[in-house]
């Protein structure tokens, strides 16, 4: 089973988010991850890239306009 940490990229800063997600769904207008224990968040954010090599996900929050 491929599982992977999923990260949320802030002002050049990664935090994560979730650890061990093996499931991605996108839906209309989010994306709903879940992992191994059954907890899932849902993310209205980019997913900017999913690197299996690595196991990471990492979803960026849009810069804010001035």
């Amino acid at each position: 089973m491929c599982e992977v940490n999923a990260y949320l990229l802030k002002d050049n800063h990664e935090t994560l988010i979730m650890e061990r997600v093996y499931k991605l769904e996108s839906t209309e207008n989010q994306i709903r991850i879940e992992n191994l224990f059954g907890e899932q968040k849902f993310i209205n954010l980019p997913l900017k890239e999913v690197d299996f090599d690595q196991n990471r996900m990492v979803f960026v929050e849009p810069k804010k306009t001035p």
